[in-house]
C-alpha cells in the first residue's frame, strides 16, 4: 500500500512567501522583545518594558550607555540570526522543488553558467559599489538598515550577522524575490517581473529609513537607488542565467560577503 503524502508538507511557493513576509514583519520584533526580557533578567539591568523596547529599537545607538549598547547588539544580532535560520528552513523546504530543478539546470548548462555567473557577480558588484560610493559622497548618509548592520557587525555581533546576512539571507531572498516573483508573473511580460521584484526587494530595506530617519525627500530617493540597482542587477543575472536561482544567489552571497569584509576592515575590526 502506497504511503499517502501529506499535502501540507508538499512544495508550495505561496506558503514560503507568506511565511517570509510574516516573519520579516513580525518575527524580528517578537524575537528581539523575548531576548531583551531575557537579557534584562539575567543581567539584572532593572529596565521596565518600555525602557527595554526603547533601547533595542533605537536609531541613535551612539547615545546609549555602554551597558545598553551591549543589550542592543545582543538582542538585534541574535534575533537576526534566529529569524534567518527559521526563514532558511521554511523557505528552502517549501521551495525545494525549484532548487532541485535549478540544480539540474546548473549541471546541464555548466559550460555557459561556469563563466557567466562569476562575470555577472563581479560586474554587478563593481557597478553597485560605484553607485553606492557616488551616493555616499553626495549625501553622506546611509539607510537605517545599513547603519544598524554596520553597528551590529562592529560592536560584537559579527559572528551572528555573518551567518544571518552572508549565509542565510542570500538564498532565502533569492528564492522569494527572484524565483517566486518571476514564477508568479511568468505569464506576463518579463519587464513586469523585473519591476515587481525590484520594488519588493527595495522597499523592505528602506522603509525603516522613511519612517524613522529625518532625511529630506531627495535623500530618501537617493538612498533607494543602490538597493533598486542591486535588485535590477540580481534580476538581470537571474534572467541571463536561464532563470537559475543559484546564479543570483551566488551574486547576492558574494556581494554580502565583500560588504561584510569591507565593514570589518573599515571599522578596524580586523
Amino acid at each position: 500500500m502506497k504511503e499517502t503524502k501529506n499535502p501540507i508538507l508538499e512544495p508550495n511557493k505561496t506558503v514560503a512567501v507568506v511565511a517570509y513576509f510574516l516573519l520579516t514583519l513580525l518575527g524580528g520584533s517578537i524575537l528581539i522583545t523575548i531576548l531583551a526580557f531575557f537579557y534584562n533578567k539575567v543581567h539584572n539591568m532593572g529596565l521596565n518594558p518600555n525602557q527595554l523596547l526603547e533601547v533595542v529599537s533605537t536609531t541613535k545607538f551612539s547615545d546609549l550607555e555602554e551597558a545598553h549598547k551591549k543589550l542592543y547588539v545582543f538582542c538585534n544580532s541574535l534575533a537576526n540570526l534566529f529569524m534567518y535560520i527559521l526563514l532558511f528552513i521554511i523557505v528552502v523546504f517549501f521551495m525545494r522543488n525549484y532548487m532541485k530543478e535549478d540544480a539540474k539546470g546548473l549541471v546541464k548548462g555548466y559550460k555557459k553558467l561556469a563563466w557567466l555567473i562569476p562575470v555577472c557577480a563581479i560586474a554587478g558588484y563593481g557597478i553597485s559599489y560605484g553607485v553606492e560610493a557616488i551616493i555616499a559622497s553626495l549625501i553622506h548618509k546611509t539607510s537605517v538598515n545599513q547603519s544598524s548592520i554596520e553597528i551590529l557587525i562592529h560592536d560584537g555581533g559579527a559572528v551572528s550577522m555573518f551567518f544571518a546576512v552572508v549565509i542565510c539571507a542570500p538564498i532565502v531572498e533569492e528564492l522569494i524575490y527572484r524565483k517566486a516573483i518571476f514564477e508568479y508573473l511568468k505569464k506576463y511580460h518579463i519587464a513586469i517581473s523585473y519591476i515587481v521584484s525590484i520594488l519588493v526587494f527595495t522597499l523592505p530595506h528602506v522603509v525603516t529609513t522613511f519612517i524613522e530617519a529625518e532625511y529630506s525627500f531627495l535623500d530618501n530617493v537617493l538612498i533607494c537607488i543602490p538597493y533598486a540597482l542591486s535588485g535590477f542587477l540580481l534580476c538581470l543575472t537571474y534572467h541571463l542565467c536561464n532563470k537559475n536561482v543559484y546564479a543570483s544567489w551566488f551574486f547576492h552571497l558574494a556581494n554580502n560577503l565583500i560588504s561584510f569584509i569591507t565593514i570589518m576592515v573599515q571599522r578596524g575590526a580586523v
